[in-house]
């Protein structure tokens, strides 16, 4: 099967103000997730990590390199293509969970499939919610929830569409460790039937996790691991 999403020699850059100095960020990353795979982004604050995942999965146009989702290159795209191949084939799980406040827990759900005018059952909504542990919590709103419990909507909206690669920007990075926990259980279950997830972590024993771990260090991949120990993953970042 083909790479899932790649990036070939991916530089980012930002313009401090108008007129103001050219910020590097991400300096020549080639990169690929492979269908079924775990990846996990580590480093230090500030090492693009977040901006990687950002490129990769079309949120964020590149500077110069390429970016391919599924084979599609990204930068040979329209805006509405881009966006229905992101709508059709791409998930993606804030830290900040992005949900709509006035929704209800099922509504935030369904919201994704609705407005790109896919079916999705009422029965199919709920499942999500139950496999998140959040039945009775259905018709609840974000306020009244707590942030592991709105994390999990988050989740559940994404994997109600069964997406083919799933994009994780620190998904346990603002909760306790037992909701942390939940959260990353729900994920790690992704990978399989060809589908992959990538997710930028701190989390040292999330990283483990991972079939590959890439370790970026001032914009750049500066080592690669497999199947690593979280000591293993302490090391890579901190030598």
């Amino acid at each position: 099967m083909p790479v899932l999403a790649e990036v070939v020699d991916l530089t980012k850059t930002f313009t401090l103000g108008r007129g103001g100095s050219v910020v590097p960020v991400l300096r020549g990353i080639t990169a690929q997730v492979a269908p079924g795979e775990f990846l996990a982004v580590v480093g230090p604050s500030g090492s693009g990590k977040s901006t990687l995942l950002y490129c990769m999965s079309g949120l964020e146009p590149a500077t110069a390199g390429v970016v391919r989702i599924l084979g599609r290159t990204v930068g040979a795209l329209s805006r509405s293509a881009l966006a229905a191949l992101r709508r059709d084939h791409v998930g993606f799980v804030f830290q900040s969970y992005n949900l709509i406040p006035s929704l209800s827990a099922r509504e935030n759900v369904a919201l994704p499939a609705r407005l790109a005018r896919r079916r999705i059952s009422a029965a199919e909504v709920d499942r999500a919610l139950a496999d998140v542990g959040l039945a009775e919590q259905a018709a609840h709103r974000p306020g009244t929830l707590s942030g592991g419990q709105q994390q999990r909507v988050a989740v559940a909206r994404v994997l109600a569409l069964r997406p083919d690669i799933v994009f994780a920007d620190e998904p346990t990075g603002a909760l306790d460790t037992e909701s942390g926990a939940q959260v990353l259980d729900l994920l790690a279950g992704v990978p399989g039937d060809g589908r992959s997830l990538v997710m930028v972590t701190h989390d040292l024993q999330a990283a483990a996790r991972a079939d590959r771990v890439l370790v970026l260090r001032d914009g750049a991949v500066h080592s690669e691991l497999r199947n690593p120990s979280a000591d293993d993953v302490f090391k890579a970042i901190t030598c």
